[in-house]
């Protein structure tokens, strides 16, 4: 009897156990049900809350706006108009003040260049590819405009002289380390209307070294020849760094450069590795484009390439030594060199 007891009392024992096992299972199921439950409704309410932002954002770009701009009408949104918070349209239309429609047609006026303002529309609608006029004098009173109305980056825009420059000008692109279509041959090509000739026995281009002696070399306008093997400016050596230089006088041409190639002839030991890439307009004052330490002209590979920011189109550009080359020594070795970018043709001679 002592035995089905105790064995009675094992088991209940157990029974508990188990019983409070499932007990404590259930009640952690039903806080983890909790938590999901919850994370599942913030969840929710965040999308909700996503949802409602996004239709305000809607409603914010479709919300209408009609302008009286010195007599012209215009209807716009009311994102563009403040796409530009801190500029004058900005702050007016920002909520901050109070603004009186007109009655007649519920447009506010605006007491600028109506004509004018147009430009300043399509600056706030899209600044990234807009679009200057071309016209002088009316980029000059734009730009009185623009100042007005606090928009500094049309201003910025409209007073960069590349920026006009490119408009009136053919772009001739860096497309292959094959392909010399740059300035050079455009204008040894006539404008590509002609079978090329070199520019220089033209006298469409000038060529000049400034420092060096006499090597025996080839004649300097060999280095706006097509072909590579016609020579190189073999007589610039013993040169001086900083001041030994080759420079191109385009003549009748600016060009705001994006790419020069240079190339040296095979066998030759005096790679460039330091020089100056520079600008002029007068063939006296020059402007550093470019310095460059740079070792990629080899025996192997010949032809060196090189982007260029500058910050006005040129006339006139040199390679100026400001180190040894790869023999060192000062010595111009080039035999080949090709222009890339924004070409116009100028009254200068």
């Amino acid at each position: 009897m002592d035995d089905i007891n105790q064995k009675y009392a094992a088991l209940c024992g157990a029974l508990d156990a188990k019983l409070k096992e499932i007990q404590r299972s259930q009640a952690d199921l039903e806080g983890k049900t909790d938590e999901a439950l919850a994370r599942i409704a913030a969840e929710r309410q965040a999308l909700e809350d996503e949802k409602s932002r996004m239709t305000e954002v809607m409603k914010f770009h479709k919300s209408k706006v009609k302008l009286d701009v010195g007599g012209w009408k215009y209807t716009t949104s009311l994102a563009t108009l403040t796409s530009v918070p801190d500029s004058m349209l900005g702050a007016m239309f920002s909520g901050r003040f109070h603004l009186e429609a007109d009655e007649s047609d519920g447009s506010f006026f605006v007491d600028r260049d109506g004509q004018l303002f147009k430009y300043i529309l399509n600056f706030l609608r899209d600044p990234v590819s807009f679009d200057a006029p071309l016209d002088k004098e009316t980029t000059r009173d734009l730009l009185k405009e623009a100042k007005y109305f606090g928009l500094e980056n049309l201003v910025e825009l409209l007073q960069d002289d590349c920026y006009h420059f490119k408009k009136d000008a053919i772009y001739l692109s860096f497309v292959s380390v094959d392909v010399l279509n740059g300035v050079l041959n455009y204008v040894g090509t006539g404008g590509n209307r002609h079978e090329w000739l070199n520019p220089v026995e033209n006298e469409l281009v000038d060529v000049a070294l400034n420092d060096g002696d006499d090597g025996g070399g080839d004649p300097v306008e060999c280095i706006c020849d097509h072909d590579v093997e016609s020579g190189s400016v073999e007589n610039c050596y013993d040169g001086v760094a900083g001041q030994t230089s080759v420079s191109i006088n385009l003549k009748r041409y600016q060009v705001l450069v994006e790419h020069y190639m240079i190339a040296q002839e095979e066998g030759d030991e005096n790679y460039l590795r330091e020089w100056a890439f520079e600008g002029s307009n007068d063939g006296t004052d020059w402007e550093i484009i470019k310095k460059h330490v740079d070792f990629s002209i080899t025996e192997t590979n010949l032809k060196g390439y090189f982007a260029v920011e500058p910050k006005r189109p040129y006339q006139w550009f040199r390679i100026r030594l400001t180190g040894p080359s790869s023999g060192d020594k000062c010595n111009f070795c080039i035999t080949q060199i090709e222009f890339w970018g924004h070409l116009v043709k100028t009254c200068l001679t």
